[in-house]
C-alpha cells in the first residue's frame, strides 16, 4: 500500500512510517499543503494521513475529489476534538486521536479508513440531520 503522511507532528510521524514500512508499505512523508497535493496527484497513494490542522486548509475538499480518492484518515490531539470533528465531516475516512496512539490502534485506523473509502459509507459529508 502507498500512504502518504501529511502530519507536522514528527514524532506521530517517525511512528507510523516506522510501522508501516516494517510491514512493506511505500511511506513519503510531507507538511507543506502544496506539495501534500503535488504529491497525492503524481504518486496516486491509497491512504493519505493527514493531520485536522493542515486538512483545515482546504486539503481535504482537494483530497477528497481526487480520481482515484486515496482513503483518508484524520489526526488531531484529543485537546483540539472540537477541529478534527469538523474536518472530519468534511470528508475523512476515518479519526485517529492522539497521544494515545499505538500500532494497534493505526492499524485499525488504517483499516477503517479504507473499509469506508472502499464502500462510500464516508464519501458524503455528514451534516447534522445525518449525524443526529
Amino acid at each position: 500500500m502507498k500512504v502518504l503522511i501529511a502530519d507536522p507532528d514528527w514524532h506521530f510521524a517517525r511512528k507510523a512510517t516506522s510501522f508501516l514500512e516494517s510491514h512493506a508499505h511505500l511511506v513519503v512523508c510531507e507538511n507543506r499543503p502544496t506539495a501534500v497535493l503535488a504529491q497525492a496527484a503524481g504518486w496516486q497513494p491509497d491512504l493519505v494521513i493527514l493531520s485536522a490542522e493542515l486538512a483545515q486548509r482546504g486539503l481535504i475538499e482537494s483530497l477528497t475529489t481526487m480520481s482515484p480518492r486515496p482513503a483518508i484518515l484524520l489526526t488531531e490531539h484529543m485537546a483540539r476534538f472540537d477541529r478534527a470533528w469538523r474536518v472530519w465531516q468534511k470528508g475523512g475516512d476515518e479519526l485517529l486521536l492522539k497521544p494515545v496512539f499505538t500500532v494497534d490502534e493505526l492499524h485499525q485506523a488504517i483499516v477503517t479508513a479504507r473499509e469506508n473509502a472502499v464502500t462510500g459509507r464516508r464519501r458524503q459529508p455528514v451534516t447534522a440531520a445525518a449525524s443526529a
